[in-house]
């Protein structure tokens, strides 16, 4: 893997980070706004407006998911840094519980909350059945949602943020093409387009898995052990990676609520768009950020300190 990371131009090493993670944040915003696209222009607005109402959930459970999994590769990016393969090693597999550990209790909590969240977005009743089917179909790919973040936040931490979004690219492109084909051959409705957003995902993390399976030599599971310090360290750095994203998607889903308890489910769509437009604008900020973390973490632990600073002020400055 590439030491890249605490040689050269700041500047240019936080861009090149940051690019292919502002493309392949973009591109998994675009999941749900294509669902809503081709749902609207196949089923109609009474279904686009029960694919809209989960958008918001939907994307405080991605938000969650990106940002625990980009706070825990933080501490892999500093151990790789430091050229400390074994607390590396250590990370990767501590990590892998904690993210596990999430899934199932993100997964389970989501799945048997989803009728009172529903409830709690004042939903109409023409459009609670679409808003179900697909939002339930959603909760039950999260484990897959974040494999794929976790492992791409380990390939960041050690110098390749590429791979990760040509994987993000190809799946999204067969998610286009799944929601054609189980909307408008298989008949699904909205249940169908979750399902073409959860095979897309689930191909991306398996493509992902494979990849970190024969590249990342530095992974070597009978050299590593479990670690409550490590784990501690992960956890508090990923939850304040994550707090960030929750916060800012349960603003969202209060509009939502207040939204439809205004004006019903033309509101929900208009809210929807509205919303999409809203997460796109922030996505250049949530890429520079996300770029950020692995840079600063390597040079902390390579002691590179002034390079740090460095790094801070052009994000902050220019």
């Amino acid at each position: 893997m590439s030491t890249s990371m605490v040689e050269g131009s700041p500047l240019k090493l936080m861009l090149r980070f940051a690019m292919p993670l502002l493309a392949g944040n973009l591109l998994q915003q675009t999941y749900n706004i294509i669902d809503a696209a081709i749902v609207g222009q196949t089923l109609g607005a009474q279904a686009l407006a029960g694919v809209g109402a989960s958008s918001s959930v939907q994307f405080l459970v991605l938000g969650f998911c990106m940002g625990s999994c980009a706070g825990f590769g933080v501490p892999i990016a500093k151990y790789f840094g430091a050229g400390d393969q074994k607390k590396m090693r250590d990370c990767v597999f501590n990590g892998a519980a904690l993210t596990a550990l999430i899934a199932v209790i993100l997964t389970i909590t989501c799945s048997l909350l989803c009728n009172s969240i529903l409830h709690i977005l004042s939903v109409p009743s023409d459009i609670y059945a679409d808003a179900y089917r697909y939002l339930i179909v959603i909760f039950l790919g999260i484990p897959f949602t974040l494999m794929y973040n976790y492992l791409s936040s380990i390939l960041r931490s050690v110098g390749d943020s590429r791979t990760p979004f040509l994987f993000l690219a190809f799946s999204a492109g067969l998610n286009i093409f799944l929601d054609l084909f189980c909307i408008i051959v298989l008949h699904w409705g909205c249940m169908g387009a979750a399902i073409a957003t959860v095979i897309s995902q689930i191909v991306q993390a398996i493509l992902t898995f494979r990849y970190f399976s024969k590249k990342s030599a530095f992974v070597r599971i009978h050299k590593i052990q479990k670690s409550k310090d490590i784990s501690s360290e992960m956890f508090s750095i990923g939850s304040s990676a994550m707090m960030m994203q929750i916060l800012f998607a349960v603003q969202q889903t209060f509009l939502f609520k207040q939204a439809f308890a205004y004006g019903g489910d033309n509101w929900g769509i208009l809210m929807a768009a509205t919303m999409r437009l809203y997460m796109v604008s922030f996505i250049p900020l949530w890429g520079m950020s996300q770029g950020l973390q692995p840079v600063i973490g390597a040079n902390f632990g390579a002691k590179q300190y002034k390079r740090v600073k460095d790094t801070m002020k052009v994000f902050m400055y220019g």
